[in-house]
């Protein structure tokens, strides 16, 4: 085989990150029906799911597809949904929120280009959402969106908002990460998400479409550094071979590999491969 792996090819990719029912998947449903994404009778069945539950239109069901995510009201894996604005193609990246699967989070998250960092506006930056930060920036995302979600809360209040935007950008500055933007959104009822908000006329900013559109075109791929999530280790006949997916960038043997933020320095000693899925083996 080959002694050189490059990444798959893909659309821009914008992973949606942040703490545990802030609204990321909400968000998300709303996006794709407010901007006519969803197939055909989709919403219907968004609506009679809704409706038996004794709950309102709840369009985080179009990405919990787990019954257990419906069930519990949580995201367990990353969801990776194909999505157009105009002619351009996205990967939306919906990823979990809870901290027994920050893996997944990490796993979503590392082919990204840019983030969504999803804030519940009436109670600001929380646990995960300083955890979600400080993964974008270890894995190398610079170009963040901060939604301050769930305004109608705040009953669309500039100065509450403005606030929450205060607080977030400091929260931030202390992890080394400057915000491309901050939109002030509801994504339940649909304000600054496709279409500006005639209840927040203070805000003179893009909606998150807007937004989105305006992130950078990503260059080729196997041109970018290296991103490569180890997800296992496999021991055989005393030998280490670290398994991933090449999300960005090119290895070859005899590469030296960077391991995480403390730097350690391996190189690869072979690429392995069983089946069609390859390896990297014996980094040391």
């Amino acid at each position: 085989m080959s002694e050189t792996l490059l990444p798959r090819a893909a659309a821009t990719p914008i992973v949606i990150v942040g703490h545990v029912d802030h609204g990321k998947s909400t968000l998300i449903g709303r996006l794709l029906h407010d901007t006519d994404s969803l197939p055909e009778g989709r919403v219907a069945q968004i609506i009679e799911s809704s409706r038996k539950r004794g709950l309102q239109v709840e369009w985080s069901f179009l990405l919990d597809s787990l019954q257990i995510e419906r069930d519990q009201g949580v995201t367990v894996d990353s969801t990776r949904i194909p999505f157009h604005l105009g002619t351009r193609q996205f990967v939306i990246v919906d990823a979990p929120g809870h901290r027994q699967f920050l893996r997944n989070m990490i796993t979503g998250a590392a082919d990204a280009e840019a983030a969504v960092l999803v804030i519940d506006a009436a109670e600001g930056a929380q646990e995960q959402t300083r955890r979600h930060a400080m993964l974008l920036r270890l894995i190398g995302i610079r170009h963040v969106i901060v939604l301050m979600n769930k305004v109608d809360l705040l009953d669309y209040d500039a100065e509450r908002i403005a606030a929450c935007e205060r607080a977030t950008g400091a929260l931030l500055d202390k992890l080394g990460i400057t915000a491309a933007l901050f939109v002030p959104a509801s994504a339940r009822e649909g304000d600054n998400i496709a279409a500006r908000s005639e209840r927040m006329a203070w805000y003179t900013g893009p909606t998150l479409t807007e937004a989105l559109d305006a992130v950078p075109a990503p260059s080729s791929r196997a041109d970018l550094p290296l991103r490569l999530p180890v997800q296992d280790v496999y021991r055989f006949d005393n030998r280490r071979y670290v398994v991933g997916r090449i999300e960005r960038g090119r290895v070859r043997v005899g590469d030296p590999l960077v391991i995480g933020s403390h730097g350690t320095v391996a190189r690869v000693a072979a690429i392995e491969s069983w089946h069609t899925a390859p390896q990297i083996s014996a980094v040391a």
